[in-house]
């Protein structure tokens, strides 16, 4: 399908289509607020503290989260789909090794609510207007969060992105001088989803070619330690360029997952998003991801799963 075939036919869901003589609609019922404040989850791995930062809340349509019918009809199942997922966190998280402290995503912005934020083109207005909903207070962006770990974020030089979409790229401001890491394909041509427009004047993506050897069941990684306690591994499907993180160190291993499930629930049970660039590249990851999972025995955390955590983590005041 393209672009323009799916604003057509996303357009018509918001409007009414017309089927039979009879207009068929698909109401909107929105998730309750306010947002929950979710706990802060704190893990150590091996000494390497691993904070998930907690930077707003998302509803999305429930076939975006997830949808099993035919890949040529999931942007008009998502478009007209009537239900809405309860909110779900936009995690980013902090790394802090003894090499610096790194970031993985950046979560989104409070600017979500100015009129006109995502008209960076038609498309991605329509989706992130209509078939999105956030709620991101500026207490909450990454910046003031940092700053009260005691970690300025002026400081942060590595910043590993999963992908560009707004919600992880969106406080890209907060970290100005970090050397963004983003698989090559989506930093030479970032996906539908992502707003250049509000890219920080000068960001330069680094892409990434993943040639420092295996990472558990990933045949190809790029390590961002000098130990490689830290490394990105692809993790096509999402986006043509979408990466995770693994932490692994004295014995234990986190993986940061990004978009590549909306749960781990997903992974074991092969369940694939909606929105997915590549459908057949998300359900070779997964297969993969499961194969890391059961032979590192790693703890998986996706960008939009929200507690109980399993197995159970230290947790924090709530954010």
């Amino acid at each position: 399908m393209t672009r323009r075939t799916f604003l057509r036919t996303a357009a018509a869901s918001a409007a009414g289509i017309t089927a039979g003589g009879a207009v068929v609609t698909a109401r909107v019922t929105a998730p309750a607020r306010p947002a929950p404040l979710w706990p802060r989850l704190v893990l150590d791995v091996g000494g390497i503290r691993v904070t998930a930062l907690r930077t707003g809340s998302v509803a999305v349509k429930a076939a975006h989260r997830a949808y099993g019918g035919p890949d040529a009809l999931r942007l008009p199942a998502i478009a007209l789909d009537p239900r809405w997922t309860p909110w779900l966190p936009v995690t980013c998280w902090l790394v802090e090794h003894p090499d610096g402290p790194i970031l993985v995503d950046t979560g989104e912005t409070a600017r979500t609510a100015e009129p006109g934020y995502f008209a960076c083109d038609p498309a991605s207005a329509f989706v992130y207007e209509r078939l999105l909903q956030f709620d991101v207070p500026a207490a909450l962006e990454v910046g003031p969060q940092l700053r009260a770990l005691g970690v300025p974020p002026e400081e942060i030089r590595t910043l590993a992105l999963t992908h560009l979409h707004s919600d992880h790229a969106g406080g890209l401001a907060h970290v100005p001088n970090a050397t963004a890491y983003v698989g090559r394909p989506d930093a030479e041509r970032p996906s539908q989803g992502a707003l250049p427009c509000r890219w920080p004047p000068g960001f330069r993506p680094t892409p990434v070619d993943y040639r420092d050897g295996p990472a558990g069941a990933f045949g190809r990684s790029h390590a961002l330690t000098a130990d490689g306690a830290v490394r990105l591994i692809p993790t096509p499907g999402h986006t043509r360029g979408h990466q995770s993180v693994v932490v692994d160190a004295g014995g234990t291993s986190v993986f940061l997952a990004g978009d590549a499930s909306f749960s781990l629930d997903q992974v074991q049970r092969r369940v694939v998003a909606g929105i997915c660039e590549d459908r057949g590249a998300a359900r070779r990851t997964l297969d993969v991801v499961a194969e890391h999972l059961a032979g590192t025995g790693a703890r998986y955390l996706a960008a939009h799963e929200p507690p109980p955590y399993s197995p159970a983590g230290r947790t924090a005041d709530a954010e």
